[in-house]
């Protein structure tokens, strides 16, 4: 709808025109950058895991160590181990909310980085081929394949690190 409004308004008739099409998503997740980047946030991930396993696992043999000793101990020691208790499960879930904040600002650090580029690029790419209009998939319900150029735009990003 959107090209076809531009197309009336131009004054440009449709043969001239050079359109295109690129699938935005497609083009930045194919990127040796955007790959590359999510190997690191899935090593940062792993390493936040087993941290955050090894602290799971003291709480819950604490949780068990205080059940079975707990009618021999005095109130006052199984108050203070059941607060030691409370205590590693308060700093746990705050790690693993520290972690999911961490992990969700190096996404996005990820994600504006290759979008940032991908706007310089698709510019200077549309300027190099002569396009008038490229379009994105949300916009368009149908593109012959041969006006798909997302495996050129993903090329052009990879070449240019």
């Amino acid at each position: 709808m959107m090209a076809l409004s531009l197309l009336a308004t131009s004054g440009v008739s449709a043969a001239e025109l050079k359109v295109v099409f690129v699938d935005v998503k497609s083009a930045i997740e194919n990127t040796a950058k955007f790959r590359d980047g999510l190997q690191h946030l899935e090593s940062i991930k792993n390493n936040k895991q087993k941290e955050l396993e090894g602290l799971r696992d003291k709480i819950n043999q604490m949780d068990k160590d205080l059940l079975n000793q707990s009618m021999a101990m005095s109130p006052e020691k199984l108050s203070q181990k059941q607060q030691e208790v409370d205590d590693l499960k308060t700093d746990f879930q705050r790690k693993l909310q520290d972690a999911q904040r961490a992990m969700e600002l190096e996404k996005n650090r990820l994600l504006q980085g290759v979008y940032t580029k991908f706007g310089e690029k698709i510019q200077e790419f549309a300027v190099q081929k002569g396009y008038d209009y490229i379009l994105t998939k949300p916009s368009v319900l149908y593109v012959k394949p041969v006006h798909d150029v997302t495996a050129e735009v993903t090329k052009l990003l990879d070449e240019s690190k």
